[in-house]
């Protein structure tokens, strides 16, 4: 940034230290504006204004909202990639809601992991035996498991904890499964339903062999299993309501589900940010959440 790039910019700050009420949004909004290239110097404002609690807040909204609407971008850029990435998707909704949280460790980590699967398949191996000795790494080595079933609390839903504590709401934990598999090079792929989403075991024609479930250790389940499954818990839903879906597909369930929980914390900026996220994902929606859930 020029000499003068740096005038206008601590013009604009101590601007946005000003009484007047109605300089302040269009102080935020010009500093909003400039984009990623200031979140360093703004930074380095706020923690030279500690003696300032008011101005350092509302730098940190200014940076925040810089960082949310990158992240906004780049999720957009992502949806209409040919080829993306859960994890990275993922990550970016992640990065919508806990901008200050790098996630480069978070794709390190679970690659790592994957790669551990890979190292161990061999092209000898059956399918079901690819998918036995993916699920008993998944378990049993690394220990995952699913928790919070009411999607009651923000942590179960973030890629972090989930990675570091191998904990996850269902939702999460059905996406970090799928993660892994693509990752590993495991043919498990994905349909969705009205209410969520669950891993299949494909052939090479893309023709469903087994439905997973995952809740129980990766049990493989025939289409007459799953529906008694289902039915167990008062689902029934038609077979022509499975829709085999792609990433893109399983972010957005991703993002309903982070939706529903900021909801129930009453986190008006978190939904705020998930709206604008889930307009990239058309109107097509698919958990179907009562509020007294």
């Amino acid at each position: 940034m020029t000499t003068s790039g740096h005038q206008d910019l601590a013009a604009l700050v101590s601007l946005l230290d000003d009484s007047d009420h109605e300089v302040i949004p269009v102080v935020r909004d010009r500093l909003v504006g400039m984009g990623p290239p200031v979140i360093g110097i703004l930074k380095s404002y706020r923690q030279r204004c500690s003696h300032n609690p008011q101005l350092a807040q509302r730098l940190e909204r200014v940076i925040a909202d810089i960082q949310v609407n990158r992240a906004s971008e780049a999720l957009m850029e992502w949806c209409s990639e040919e080829d993306p990435e859960l994890i990275r998707g993922i990550c970016l909704l992640f990065e919508l809601i806990s901008p200050e949280t790098p996630t480069s460790s978070i794709i390190q980590s679970l690659n790592e992991m994957a790669n551990e699967v890979w190292m161990e398949l061999r092209d000898s191996q059956t399918v079901v035996e690819q998918v036995n000795l993916f699920n008993h790494i998944f378990y049993h080595r690394f220990g995952f498991r699913a928790e919070d079933p009411f999607l009651s609390e923000l942590k179960t839903a973030l890629p972090d904890y989930a990675l570091t504590n191998r904990r996850a709401n269902p939702i999460l934990f059905g996406l970090i499964y799928l993660a892994f598999a693509f990752r590993s090079g495991v043919a498990i792929r994905a349909v969705a339903f009205p209410g969520g989403f669950l891993p299949v075991f494909v052939d090479g024609l893309d023709r469903i062999l087994f439905y997973i479930n995952i809740f129980e250790s990766g049990a493989l389940l025939s289409e007459e299993q799953l529906r008694r499954f289902l039915a167990d818990f008062g689902f029934v839903i038609p077979q022509k309501d499975f829709v085999p879906c792609g990433v893109v597909t399983l972010v957005g369930i991703y993002a309903e589900s982070l939706y529903f929980i900021a909801g129930n914390r009453g986190d008006k900026e978190m939904e705020q940010a998930l709206e604008e996220a889930l307009a990239c994902f058309g109107d097509k929606r698919y958990l179907i959440m009562e509020e007294d859930e």
